[in-house]
């Protein structure tokens, strides 16, 4: 099937770059472990209580940096939009705009190929990139858990992690596609511009909500953001809605790439 060859291909492309990233965030990972001391943070519940609201708000929804998986919920997982999203919201953004001003996609239209296949394949190139870095990142974690002298004390349950770093993926996934969608119609200018335009106000929506008045908080559930929360996972190892954050994250990128693809099949690319 064509849509195959055009992922594979699109992910031999960018497959060093995103060999790199993995590399760059293993070594971040192995920063995190290596540095957690549970003794260091001792009495930190009186420190956070002198925190601005916003600050906590912007951590997440618990804060624990006494335990290795709170440690590594704000130091890592609460930021991943930061360490890995913006990497592939820039590469999404430009995606499509690239291959019109390159003129390759003359060459890749006027063969028999269908539009869905050819956004779908570049838009899978992306999901697979971004399951190879948190697959690296997992295994660095899991392995660092078993051999790192400062952890040999900590209860560490592995299926806490696996799922929140499967929330990782997802969100990320969700990231990614709305820029993605922008690009099957925009400049990479624009494309790009209004991505990370949307995920600041994904963000800000998400995360201070609770500082809008009280009868426009219902906001909040437009945004990205109020889905991901691994330190429900991590910190109060509960699984409340976890499964419903799962789907809304997934039904949503699911929808702006069929959006995408309708678009791309509608638009004006002479060949």
């Amino acid at each position: 099937m064509k849509l195959f060859t055009i992922t594979k291909i699109e992910i031999k492309k960018s497959f060093k770059p995103v060999l790199l990233l993995s590399l760059l965030m293993c070594l971040f990972v192995l920063m995190i472990v290596s540095i957690f001391d549970p003794e260091l943070f001792e009495g930190i519940e009186e420190m956070m209580d002198l925190f601005p609201e916003a600050i906590k708000d912007m951590l997440g929804s618990a804060l624990d940096l006494t335990t290795i998986g709170g440690f590594y919920t704000i130091e890592f997982l609460s930021m991943i939009w930061i360490w890995v999203g913006i990497y592939f919201i820039l590469k999404a953004g430009q995606d499509i705009p690239a291959t019109i001003d390159n003129k390759t996609i003359d060459l890749v239209l006027s063969k028999p190929l269908k539009r869905w296949e050819f956004v779908l394949g570049r838009y899978m190139r992306f999901v697979f990139s971004i399951l190879l870095v948190i697959l690296f990142i997992g295994i660095t974690t899991f392995i660092l858990f078993e051999i790192a002298p400062n952890l040999q004390d900590q209860e560490i349950d592995f299926s806490e992690f696996f799922w929140a770093l499967t929330w990782a993926f997802i969100f990320v996934v969700s990231l990614t596609t709305t820029a993605f969608f922008f690009s099957v119609f925009l400049n990479r200018k624009k494309a790009t511009g209004l991505a990370f335009g949307m995920m600041v106000l994904f963000f800000i929506v998400g995360t201070f909500y609770s500082y809008f008045e009280e009868d426009v908080q219902e906001i909040k559930r437009i945004s990205l953001f109020f889905y991901y929360d691994p330190a429900r996972i991590l910190v109060s190892h509960s699984y409340e809605n976890v499964l419903r954050d799962f789907l809304i994250l997934s039904g949503y990128s699911v929808v702006m790439v069929i959006a995408s693809i309708v678009i791309f099949n509608k638009r004006d690319i002479p060949v």
